[in-house]
């Protein structure tokens, strides 16, 4: 079977629902791209905690969106980092020397040796910010951010590496079981 797999198509709530509880701006965003895409990828942070986060932001919306798009061939997954999704960022050391052009070892970027140990970190942004800027030293080259180079960096990051981290794990099964529901995966 031929799978076609295009740009990723980023959805927003429509204007008329801004201000609509979080299930129902996911849901409306999906009904406005109805026919788009397979896979509704929603994002949010786990702030410490990715259960109740999923529990409480993904779940309400994606069984609006079964219930409401039912017979439409679409699933939600839920995409939760315990933290921030710089933790994710943070769990390849090779991949962040690639993008940031260093040889600077895990301990000079000031990052964990172990992939899992990201989802200790209490503020992963602060310290990918901190480990561009071991590598830039105190100039601001053209005033970027570590955060411009999330393509750079997610282009070179290995999936074993990523496949060490807990909330990564419950991420690629839920969508591995979301393929499978669609009949991509057997």
């Amino acid at each position: 079977m031929a799978v076609a797999i295009q740009e990723v198509l980023g959805l927003y709530a429509p204007n008329d629902y801004r201000d609509a509880d979080l299930a129902t701006q996911i849901l409306e965003a999906a009904r406005e791209a109805n026919g788009a895409f397979n896979i509704l990828f929603v994002h949010t942070d786990g702030a410490g905690d990715s259960a109740a986060a999923y529990e409480q932001r993904i779940k309400p919306a994606a069984q609006r969106i079964a219930v409401e798009l039912s017979g439409q061939q679409e699933r939600t997954v839920g995409v939760v980092p315990v933290r921030e999704m710089e933790a994710w960022t943070l769990a390849d050391g090779d991949a962040l020397r690639g993008a940031f052009g260093t040889v600077l070892d895990n301990t000079g970027l000031g990052i964990p040796t172990k992939a899992r140990e990201v989802e200790g970190l209490f503020d992963p942004k602060q310290i990918l910010e901190q480990a561009y800027t071991k590598v830039i030293g105190g100039k601001r080259r053209a005033r970027r951010k570590a955060a411009d180079f999330f393509d750079a960096i997610g282009e070179r990051v290995r999936l074993e590496r990523l496949r060490e981290v807990p909330a990564y794990q419950s991420f690629e099964e839920e969508l591995h079981l979301a393929l499978i529901e669609l009949g991509y995966l057997i």
